[in-house]
């Protein structure tokens, strides 16, 4: 396969004229006319460092993304879904790409300028700007690989920058749209010497950092040289940090706040409850994006033997799962790929030999342990992290229950975050880890992240040279269609040889203020995006 024949347009236009024009106006009269002013009330979460470009905390890229912007963005609003991952403009207007696929020249939106205080006092944002926060991002971040094999920046004017990659790279555009590969001006850590503090935080998103208060608060004011004209919408976003869901809801329930977490969720058990007590309340059900799953040392035994993966895979009964744990309000199979990427998500039918192990067949699990040498069943040490909550502990002792029944026993080893975080999320266990997985909004970072030999995010120490030439493949061939191929291909793959045992999804349910117009949950970190087209009825 070569990455030749793309079929490639040869412009990724990203219209800045009818974009643009989509991403406030038209959508906010679908919900009235929009209000300008007051302040809203979110509870959030605290960043334990300002600097997106130096870590994967998504506390981090939520708090970044009101202030500092990206080159595109994508579409926000009311009428937009979760997981409508359109490109729109933002710092930049367009990008052409070369016929083979492996340079890109992108285009500035021009007038943008830095917020009017030191050290950039309102200056424009320029090429160099951006090819210093590609060098950095590329040098310090955790996802520099969603980046590509960057070889050259090259700014021929204050405008353009052009980047060349070693090879095409499919998900380079989309990728410039995350928080995590926001443009930052060079002076500021110049002067400060690292961006970790709050002080760093400058940009010229619609947004301005105007106080910061370690676990209390973060105001972020209207920025009034934003670019957009009129936007945003909002006078301020006070981000509180309360850690306790307890209180959160309480204060939710009250008026207080006008939405209750950072992505408007609210506890499935307490559903039934809100509605009686908050009738005039939106209540939506919607698919997140991460996967929750069973990774495995595959490296070692019993792992190995893909008899024993596919027992495992066997013996959970997602139909009861769904149906009586979820009510009905879940997917069966959600992964590699979630349900929610429907462009490229394979259904359980089209899998082929895989689908067989995602069926629930006790009888069948347990003649594969015995074949496997395993009569008399397995004692598998599973670690897990408890702090994400009591709805993910239930699961796991759902998976736990599940697994029993065929003769398997998950001794559950509960671990603190840090120690979680640096070790079992990725891949450093002894045995066997349970939770759910990043979010990403290109497929890519649920394949090659996860199957990929050597990848940090392999945490089942997948090693499947068959696998790595398609993954390899689909970053390449940047033609959906032919893409598509490939990926089909690697998802039945992947079912086949069972290197994840993935557990059902159940839908997120959230809800926030009536009061708070052309707002809707979003698959996504980008919080500074989400809140410039969302106003407040004050009526």
């Amino acid at each position: 396969m070569t990455a030749g024949a793309l079929g490639r347009r040869r412009f990724l236009a990203v219209a800045a004229g009818a974009v643009a024009a989509a991403a406030a106006p038209r959508r906010a009269r679908a919900q009235g006319r929009p209000i300008r002013g007051g302040v809203l009330k979110q509870i959030g979460l605290d960043p334990l460092t300002f600097d997106v470009h130096a870590t994967t905390s998504y506390e981090t890229q939520l708090v970044s993304s009101f202030v500092r912007r990206t080159l595109f963005k994508f579409v926000n609003g009311a009428r937009y879904g979760p997981s409508d991952f359109t490109l729109a403009p933002d710092l930049a207007l367009k990008t052409a790409v070369a016929a083979d696929g492996r340079t890109y020249t992108i285009t500035l939106r021009p007038g943008v300028r830095w917020e009017s205080r030191p050290p950039v006092n309102g200056r424009e944002l320029v090429a160099a700007d951006v090819k210093y926060s590609i060098q950095r991002a590329l040098r310090k971040s955790p996802y520099a690989p969603f980046l590509g094999p960057v070889e050259q920046i090259d700014t021929p004017d204050p405008r353009t920058v052009r980047v060349h990659l070693a090879d095409s790279f499919a998900p380079f555009v989309h990728n410039l749209a995350e928080p995590w590969s926001a443009i930052l001006p060079p002076e500021v850590e110049d002067r400060l010497g690292d961006l970790k503090a709050a002080e760093s935080l400058i940009g010229c998103g619609p947004f301005v950092l105007e106080r910061y208060e370690p676990g209390v608060k973060a105001v972020f004011s209207r920025n009034p040289t934003y670019h957009a004209r009129g936007l945003p919408y909002l006078d301020k976003v006070e981000w509180l940090f309360i850690k306790d869901r307890s209180t959160q809801l309480a204060l939710f329930r009250a008026g207080q706040v006008d939405v209750p977490y950072h992505d408007a969720r609210i506890p499935r058990s307490e559903v039934g409850a809100f509605k009686k007590t908050n009738p005039g309340y939106p209540v939506v059900f919607w698919d997140w994006l991460a996967v929750r799953s069973l990774a495995m040392r595959t490296d070692r035994a019993p792992f190995n033997d893909v008899r024993v993966r596919r027992a495992l895979s066997l013996g959970v009964d997602r139909k009861k799962w769904v149906a009586e744990h979820l009510d009905g309000e879940g997917t069966e199979d959600h992964g590699p790929v979630p349900s929610s990427m429907r462009q490229w998500k394979l259904a359980a039918r089209q899998l082929g030999e895989g689908a067989r192990y995602l069926e629930h067949d006790p009888a069948l699990a347990r003649n594969l342990l015995a074949e496997a040498g395993y009569p008399a069943g397995l004692r598998i040490k599973c670690t897990n992290w408890p702090g994400y909550g009591p709805e993910y502990v239930d699961d796991l002792e759902r998976l736990a229950g599940d697994l029993r029944r065929v003769g398997v026993e998950l001794q559950i080893v509960n671990e603190e975050h840090g120690q979680y975080i640096r070790g079992s999320f990725l891949g450093r266990f002894d045995e066997a880890s349970w939770g759910p997985s990043s979010i990403f909004t290109e497929v890519d970072g649920y394949l090659y992240s996860f199957f990929r030999s050597g990848q940090a995010g392999n945490r089942s120490h997948v090693a499947d040279t068959q696998l790595d030439v398609m993954l390899e493949a689909q970053r390449r061939f940047t033609s959906t269609s032919s893409r598509k191929k490939i990926i089909d291909d690697i998802q039945r793959r992947a079912a086949a040889q069972v290197y994840y045992v993935y557990t059902p999804s159940p839908r997120n349910v959230s809800s926030w203020a009536p009061r708070v117009r052309n707002y809707g949950p979003k698959n996504s970190f980008d919080r500074g995006a989400q809140f410039e087209v969302v106003w407040l009825d004050q009526g």
